[in-house]
């Protein structure tokens, strides 16, 4: 039986949570930083470049043909992050198809550095299988250019313009796919950290229900015997002497078994007592008896295989059978039968009829903490009135690993 290590106060699952949180809500400022403002500063350097000739342009139509143009591009760049693809093309609609049907000047900065940025934006943020039609797009409205514009015909010029346009669009995939990597390193490591978490929670509601079942079993039995060792102090001593040693032999008992389980808890180097099996029940069964309760008992011999976990669980099965019957239905006779057949641990405790049997059927039976148990190793538990009183069945695989 191990213990899984949790995340201290679960701060790494909060701390992951947040920033995943904070990487998937756009911010005001993003939208300003990055889509705003470049769009305004490519506007700005085109308007620029266009009427006080920062560089040279092709073409020799006035000044004027080329403003909606410019335009129309660097406006598009405010949705390059959203539909990077459609303002690709967008871009290179405004800047190619006028051209091929009326005079029209092409600036560096307005109209090719704004193409250049859009194709890093497919790349940056585009899925691949649409990020792909970039280059297909970008070479052929770049070749419609080409042939339009005599000026361009040098073929320096044309490899290294080219070579800009193909180049934005690789930087923008290798920063995607490192953004993809890390997000996918990111969830990877969230998801282990809520997978810690839930184990932790789970390992610490087993314990609960191990220690529930312990002390309530051990505390009910001591405190019926403790009353009957006060009623017959005074006429029977010897019976409160047997009462009182079976106060200690139960008390010691209970010891061990939390002992294991702080030990568990601990960690310790020596390992855990053995947990209660199938072997123990005959025991568990005989403490009844000191308490008015005659229980038959009946475990098959063919047990001896079944995985730990399985024979632990049969045994607070009838542990806890037994503390509820006791407490709410009194010292009436009880059978218990353990069977296995069919790949399958049958697990029966049945009691006579009691003057608060009909307690039983209630919340108060603990049916809850036993149907986690059985659910545990996808068994089945049925509990209910029974033709002699009140019944619990249980049915465990046995093929389930300990």
């Amino acid at each position: 039986m191990s213990v899984s290590r949790p995340i201290p106060g679960g701060a790494n699952v909060y701390r992951l949570t947040n920033m995943a949180k904070m990487h998937a809500r756009e911010k005001p400022w993003r939208v300003l930083v990055f889509d705003i403002a470049p769009a305004a500063g490519f506007l700005s350097m085109g308007l620029l470049d266009l009427y006080t000739g920062l560089t040279i342009p092709y073409g020799d139509a006035p000044k004027s043909s080329a403003l909606l143009s410019i335009i129309v591009a660097c406006t598009a760049l405010v949705f390059r992050r959203r539909w990077p693809l459609a303002v690709l093309i967008v871009i290179v609609a405004v800047v190619v198809l006028p051209a091929l049907f009326t005079p029209v000047l092409l600036t560096l900065w307005g109209q090719f550095v704004t193409w250049i940025f859009a194709m890093y934006s497919v790349g940056r943020h585009e899925t691949w299988e649409r990020a792909v039609w970039a280059p297909l797009i970008a070479l052929t409205g770049f070749g419609a250019v080409v042939a339009h514009y005599p000026g361009m015909h040098i073929v320096t010029d044309i490899i290294m313009d080219a070579f800009l346009l193909l180049g934005a669009w690789g930087i923008g995939r290798v920063l995607s796919t490192s953004v993809a990597n890390r997000t996918h390193a990111h969830a990877l490591e969230l998801e282990r950290a809520r997978a810690e978490e839930r184990a932790a929670l789970s390992e610490r509601t087993r314990i609960a229900r191990e220690l529930h079942d312990v002390i309530s079993h051990s505390i009910t039995v001591i405190v019926m015997q403790a009353g009957g060792a006060r009623m017959a102090s005074a006429t029977d001593p010897r019976a409160a002497t047997d009462a009182l040693a079976q106060i200690e032999t139960v008390g010691r008992e209970a010891l061990r078994e939390l002992g294991t389980m702080l030990a568990v808890l601990r960690d310790d180097d020596g390992g855990p007592a053995p947990q209660p099996s199938l072997a123990d029940i005959a025991t568990l069964c005989e403490r009844m008896g000191p308490l008015g309760m005659s229980v038959t008992v009946d475990v098959s011999e063919n047990c001896e295989d079944v995985s730990a976990g399985v024979q632990l669980t049969a045994y607070r099965i009838v542990q806890e059978s037994l503390t509820n019957i006791l407490k709410h239905a009194g010292p009436v006779d009880t059978s218990v039968a353990v069977t296995r057949t069919n790949g399958e641990l049958e697990v029966r405790v049945t009691s006579a009829s009691g003057q608060h049997d009909r307690e039983l059927t209630g919340s108060t039976l603990g049916l809850v903490g036993l149907r986690e148990r059985v659910d545990a190793y996808g068994g089945e538990l049925e509990a209910g009135p029974s033709a002699h009183g009140f019944g619990i069945r249980a049915v465990l695989p046995t093929a389930v690993s300990a």
